[in-house]
């Protein structure tokens, strides 16, 4: 029995430490070792390693680069809730004009808080494109994305708010949007302050 216990405690260290030993290995470009140690570990569920063992696809990392084994481990993470995998799987779709999958795939991001996924989806909703236009459901999610930084969310929202899309038209939540998105250096929200004269409603 006490073997047993002490093989169980092994074997549970092994699987803990075996995504780390991989992104050590693979930090070294010794990429066979890498992919067994991210091998191990995805076996235990662990999602990041599925994830990675996706990207080395992908790149060709130490194995024979392919876009339908990279898909599958991207899926495999996604599916075990890897916020990374259900990005990479929206823009995959998204790449191949599905609309409808990239949606499905963004909003599972979007709802475990990924801030470009929801920008995406205020894109998706604001051009009807996998999902029935909305454009309130469009503000929603750029406020979102834009409260965590996403600058092109934050000009999508000032100029929503600008013209009055799903909203009441309010050019001083215009101007305090795109003022964040020109604060970081944005050119064309700088030309969007300049041309439509935002400081005049700058609180």
């Amino acid at each position: 029995m006490l073997k047993l216990f002490i093989s169980i405690i092994f074997t549970t260290i092994l699987f803990a430490g075996s995504y780390e030993n991989g992104i050590e290995s693979y930090k070294k470009a010794s990429f066979k070792e890498a992919l067994k140690s991210f091998t191990i570990a995805s076996s235990n569920n662990d999602n990041r390693a599925m994830l990675v063992i996706g990207i080395m696809y992908a790149n060709g990392d130490g194995v024979k680069q392919s876009e339908d084994k990279s898909f599958e481990w991207f899926e495999k993470a996604a599916n075990a809730g890897n916020i990374h995998a259900c990005s990479k799987l929206g823009n995959i779709y998204a790449s191949k004009k599905d609309f409808k999958n990239a949606f499905k795939w963004f909003e599972k991001a979007a709802l475990k808080g990924d801030n470009k996924s929801a920008y995406h989806l205020g894109y998706f909703y604001t051009g009807g494109l996998g999902v029935t236009m909305d454009l309130e459901q469009a503000l929603k999610w750029y406020e979102i994305s834009a409260k965590d930084g996403n600058i092109d969310a934050q000009l999508n929202l000032g100029f929503a708010y600008m013209g009055g899309h799903g909203t009441i038209k309010d050019m001083k939540k215009s101007a305090f949007w795109i003022k964040k998105a020109k604060d970081t250096g944005n050119k064309k929200a700088q030309l969007m302050w300049e041309q439509f004269k935002l400081k005049d409603y700058e609180k």
